[in-house]
């Protein structure tokens, strides 16, 4: 994925938490999209092999996501879908849902950095000095296939030391920053 389409999509997702002033985690992904004017709607079935999908209708953005998904399913395809809304792909694109793949095209592959992103920042998940997907699996509310991805990926910014650089970042984890200490005095009492 070309890095200066990573860096927008992964800076959509911070710009979306510092807005709508997500202070803890689990993000609560159907609050936030109403509170972006945007709808959630549950249905039985979708088109086959899809969980989610967006769409506009009378300038009024929709997710429709699946119904018999499980929860952390639904929660990070409808992130998925937001992000695909936030990022203007809505229209433009043949769009395909479906669990993360290294292979899957840039499109699909903006818009599950800018799901993970807001469902399990890394900053955050720094400042919990999680050591493991299981515990962002938990934390985050998402399933282990999404968090084992984002765990890969979190070892090698522990590896490069590369937190709090960007200042949207450094103002996601201040935003967190009560959220954190509240949850590492549960686990040091």
């Amino acid at each position: 994925m070309d890095y200066k389409k990573y860096q927008k999509s992964r800076n959509m997702s911070w710009e979306i938490l510092l807005k709508e002033n997500v202070r803890e985690l689990p993000v609560n992904i159907v609050e936030l999209c109403y509170k972006l004017g945007i709808a959630v709607k549950y249905y039985d079935k979708l088109e086959q092999g899809n969980d989610g999908k967006c769409t506009v209708i009378n300038n009024q953005p929709i997710i429709f996501i699946r119904k018999d998904c499980n929860r952390q399913r639904k929660r990070f395809t409808i992130a998925h879908e937001l992000g695909h809304i936030m990022l203007g792909h809505v229209g433009q694109y043949e769009l395909i849902n479906r669990e993360i793949s290294p292979n899957d095209n840039p499109i699909e592959q903006e818009a599950n950095v800018f799901a993970s992103r807001l469902l399990a920042p890394a900053c955050v998940l720094w400042g919990l000095e999680v050591k493991s997907a299981d515990e962002i699996s938990q934390i985050c509310d998402i399933s282990l296939i999404a968090a084992e991805y984002r765990w890969q990926r979190l070892q090698k910014l522990y590896k490069r030391n590369k937190f709090l650089v960007a200042p949207l970042e450094r103002e996601v984890y201040k935003q967190f920053q009560n959220f954190i200490l509240s949850h590492q005095h549960q686990a040091n009492p």
